[in-house]
């Protein structure tokens, strides 16, 4: 027995190196590059067990099929791939089946790289091939995933198919690399778009999907390179059914980028009803407050956009929060001189009683209280002249603020001090090489997540001169303001109008405290 115990010890075997080699491909029936394909199953064996990784983002046939085919294994590992064929195959048409890295082996997930299988109805292999890049006309970079497809230029095209039919050809940028390669293709003429296809359809939903297009057809053999922008295009405006979310509050979701607020107008009349609408920060989606003297059973409304008008009745919940009023700072506690003091209320606010409002310096020296409401009825800003390094603090006795249901604010105070001057850096940039065409243009201070933090707007030639800049990495971004409204525009389809010039310059640059740093930058056409 002391014998068996000390031949048993417990431990855990090393099991060799690691698995690092790709399932590998023993047969498939029929054979890779089939022709006069007849059947309506397809089969591909492997050397090992294998399974799907990420197929539903990678899978693609081409041409696509109405139909798509039945994939396994499903949920169990198998020795083989069967592709069930569901929908009628064109005649002579060479099709592909590409499940980019989505097959692994079962046990350590290694991808078969670029899995393509090809066939063909007719007598032969179409062997002409496509390449490009995919960049995105606002991001940095662009996503991954964006279908690449062809449409032939013949009877059938016109400018309505990319909304109602499936593309002849197609492929996909995966999730590397922003390029991609349109192989196994006829000769012909065709026209070449991108889609960021969200509901995966193979068809343009512009309420959905970015889209990227050449104006031109292109014409196959060729060795050219095609470069693709895609943009999100502006939408008609689209409302959405509304809901209550307060007491005195209905929140409108709508599907469109706004230049002003739709008309929310009430068809049954209330009397004595006050409203107010806003857009909600950050999201496609308006809140509706109101007053009413009385209990609502239901309120009917009109949302009207520029080329919409929708209907709706809301009916109140249970259950619902009552709206109070409560305020928060949105500035920061230290701030540069170029930074603004603003305070953000929970609702909208009616009045202010500025004998109840006490601003001082250093906890002494007393200050008008210039506190102005703005247009959206939320905020507050603070109009003073801060000086360096001063130290100061916002007091507001009980009533002082008032909003639309009555309610005022209980005691609140704020403090705030200025951050000495030397604790900020300068950067200078200097554009090279820009001719007039290229003005007025955005130039934007980013941070690493690109998010802009001081923008400029040059009309002429001239340098961007970004003060009171925070130590830490930056980066520059240039907007081309062709139409010269002072923001970025998108491109049109139907109009085939470009969207405005993005360009990330690519170094960054380290700000340091009370130094001037220089970014120079030769724009090119």
């Amino acid at each position: 027995m002391l014998f068996l115990s000390a031949c048993a010890k417990r431990g855990t075997p090393s099991g060799g190196e690691k698995d690092t080699s790709p399932p590998v491909i023993v047969k498939a029936d029929p054979p890779l590059g089939s022709t006069n394909f007849k059947g309506d199953r397809i089969r591909i064996y492997f050397d090992e067990y294998i399974k799907f990784k990420g197929v539903e983002e990678q899978f693609l046939v081409s041409p696509p099929m109405k139909i798509p085919p039945v994939l396994s294994p499903q949920l169990s590992p198998s020795k083989y791939l069967e592709i069930e064929l569901k929908d009628t195959l064109l005649p002579n048409t060479t099709y592909s089946f590409y499940f980019g890295n989505s097959l692994v082996d079962n046990n350590e997930e290694n991808p078969y790289p670029y899995l393509n299988y090809v066939m063909a109805t007719g007598d032969r292999i179409d062997s002409l091939n496509l390449k490009g890049m995919v960049k995105d006309a606002q991001l940095r970079k662009a996503e991954p995933f964006i279908n690449v497809v062809l449409y032939p230029n013949d009877s059938t095209y016109n400018d309505s198919i990319i909304y109602n039919s499936t593309p002849r050809y197609l492929t996909s940028t995966l999730d590397s690399l922003p390029t991609f390669e349109l192989n196994f293709l006829s000769k012909g003429s065709y026209y070449l778009y991108a889609l960021k296809d969200e509901n995966k359809n193979n068809k343009y939903d512009p309420y959905l999907d970015k889209l990227a297009f050449l104006k031109k057809p292109i014409t196959l053999p060729t060795d050219s390179l095609f470069l693709l922008e895609l943009f999100k295009e502006k939408i008609k405006f689209k409302a959405e059914r509304p809901k209550f979310t307060g007491s005195n509050n209905i929140t409108f979701g709508y599907q469109s980028d706004l230049d002003s607020l739709p008309e929310i107008r009430l068809l049954s009349v209330v009397d004595s009803l006050w409203s107010f609408t806003e857009k909600v920060a950050d999201k496609d989606s308006l809140n509706f407050w109101f007053r009413a003297p009385s209990k609502i059973d239901s309120l009917r409304f009109t949302v009207a956009g520029a080329n919409s008008i929708d209907t709706f009745t809301v009916k109140p919940v249970g259950g619902l929060a009552k709206d109070t009023l409560t305020f928060a700072m949105r500035s920061k506690s230290s701030l540069a001189p170029n930074q603004p003091v603003f305070f953000r209320s929970s609702t909208p606010l009616k009045a202010i009683d500025t004998s109840l409002i006490a601003f001082v310096e250093s906890d002494s020296i007393k200050l008008p209280a210039l506190l102005k409401m703005q247009a959206d009825a939320r905020t507050l800003t603070l109009d003073f002249n801060p000086k360096p390094e001063g130290s100061y603090k916002l007091s507001m006795l009980p009533g002082a603020i008032q909003d639309y249901f009555q309610q005022t604010n209980d005691s609140l105070s704020f403090r705030f001090n200025m951050t000495p001057v030397e604790d900020f850096g300068t950067l200078k940039f200097e554009l090279e090489n820009a001719k007039p065409k290229d003005y007025p243009m955005i130039i934007e201070l980013l941070d690493k997540n690109d998010k802009s933090l001081q923008s400029l707007y040059l009309e002429a030639a001239g340098n961007a001169l970004f003060q009171y800049v925070e130590p830490g990495t930056y980066s520059v971004r240039i907007t081309i303001d062709t139409n010269g409204n002072r923001r970025f525009d998108t491109g049109n389809y139907l109009l085939k109008r470009d969207p405005e010039r993005i360009i990330y310059v690519p170094e960054t640059i380290e700000v340091r405290a009370n130094w001037e740093e220089r970014l120079r930058f030769r724009l090119l056409d």
